[in-house]
């Protein structure tokens, strides 16, 4: 499976809600990172990020803006959209459901063997999302 395959699998089992079959698209020592401390490798690291914001946000979905494939590796830019109606179960400690819709950009590096991701690293701004959430007040200017 190619990049782009497999990266449009990964968004469609994510807005699907299938926890199993978005899991399977990760190597057994396939190595996640994203904001506020969430790293690490094996199915494990996996399947606590894919609960911490499916569970926080369960009416989620994600929106693809531009895929690049450049082979074993690639890039996908997105949007995240949501309403926190659960308590977020971050590594830096909990937030209680704030009620709030939020639409937040994200972009995905990553890298498979062909099958599986190896590795997946997530990056989106914090301060937008806690923002959106009404948790830090929108910089002024």
């Amino acid at each position: 499976m190619d990049t782009r395959a497999l990266m449009e699998l990964s968004l469609e089992r994510w807005n699907d809600k299938d926890r199993a079959g978005w899991c399977a698209l990760f190597g057994e020592d396939a190595t996640l990172r994203a904001p506020g401390g969430v790293g690490g490798s094996g199915p494990e690291i996996v399947t606590m990020f894919y609960r911490l914001w499916q569970e926080a946000f369960p009416d989620n979905r994600c929106r693809i803006l531009r895929l690049v494939d450049g082979g074993t590796s690639g890039a996908l830019e997105a949007v995240f959209e949501g309403t926190h109606t659960e308590t977020l179960h971050a590594p830096g400690g909990d937030l209680p459901a704030t009620g709030r819709r939020v639409s937040v950009p994200f972009i995905n590096i990553g890298d498979n063997d062909g099958e599986r991701f190896t590795d997946f690293a997530l990056y989106f701004d914090q301060v937008e999302l806690m923002t959106q959430l009404g948790v830090v007040a929108a910089p002024v200017g």
